[in-house]
């Protein structure tokens, strides 16, 4: 059986030797030196860990605890804290980025035995958790459920749909087959693909988003949006963007996060 694959993002070589060397022993496939989280991401998207040990103090602006953040909202990547810093502020913002463990290497020196059985706890907690969406898209309902259970046992009730093809994800009201506009019912959502065709999925915004990859971001409260290039017509007056040529405005409580996305995509 393949070994996982682990990232370690730190920036003293010295302990990245370190922990590449026990890990290597233990025949677990250990990528190159990251020191940042730009590295990081680059990386992830060349060859996706099933682990990553992350330091919190990195190299540039943002640090691990945004990584963090990105990990569990954006990637879906379990992770271990592995840090210097021992006060409770930091053990608090670490917390709310849901990390699988938080382990002090100062305290009085990382213990390599420690961080292989954390490795291997969090790698079998992680084996059985269900997927709901595939590596390469969602399969969307072609209606609502209740309707869909009525088509014969041939009709094709999902379809799959590549992450790279959808637009966005929305429950505001979309326009019917009589291209009227309908209100969805509760606890829908609805995306749209660069083709014009929408589908549903009985899932919240929220739950979603989870699940999604990096260049989709939410914006509101009632959009999800993929921010490709592909995608993305450009930006109006820094508070809205166009998508597919519809004006979608975002506000003050994504702003944030929208602005770090941009800025891990594209050069400003």
């Amino acid at each position: 059986m393949e070994k996982a694959h682990i990232l370690i993002v730190e920036d003293e070589a010295l302990l990245y030797k370190r922990l590449h060397k026990v890990l290597q022993k233990e025949n677990y496939s250990v990528d190159e030196y990251t020191p940042s989280v730009a590295e990081a991401i680059a990386h992830i998207n060349t060859k996706r860990p099933d682990i990553v040990l992350l330091d919190i103090d990195l190299e540039g602006e943002q640090t691990g605890i945004d990584l963090g953040k990105m990990l569990y909202e954006t990637y879906h990547i379990p992770f271990i804290y592995v840090t210097g810093f021992d006060d409770d502020q930091t053990f608090y913002d670490g917390l709310s980025t849901h990390h699988e463990q938080f382990i002090v290497k100062t305290k009085p020196r990382l213990n390599p035995k420690e961080i292989l059985r954390a490795i291997k706890t969090v790698l079998k907690r992680n084996d059985n958790r269900e997927t709901l969406f595939t590596k390469e898209g969602i399969m969307g309902l072609v209606g609502y459920l209740d309707d869909v259970k009525k088509y014969s046992k041939s009709g094709v009730t999902r379809e799959p749909v590549k992450y790279n093809d959808i637009a966005f994800f929305t429950v505001k009201p979309f326009k019917n087959q009589n291209n009227e506009p309908e209100k969805l019912r509760a606890n829908y959502l609805w995306f749209l693909t660069k083709t014009g065709e929408y589908y549903f999925l009985k899932k919240s915004l929220k739950e979603v988003l989870r699940e999604l990859p990096h260049y989709f971001v939410r914006i509101n409260e009632s959009y999800i949006v993929n921010i490709s290039a592909e995608m993305l017509c450009g930006r109006i007056n820094g508070s809205r963007i166009s998508i597919m040529n519809q004006d979608l405005t975002i506000k003050d409580t994504y702003s944030k996060e929208f602005k770090k996305r941009i800025e891990l995509l594209y050069q400003t």
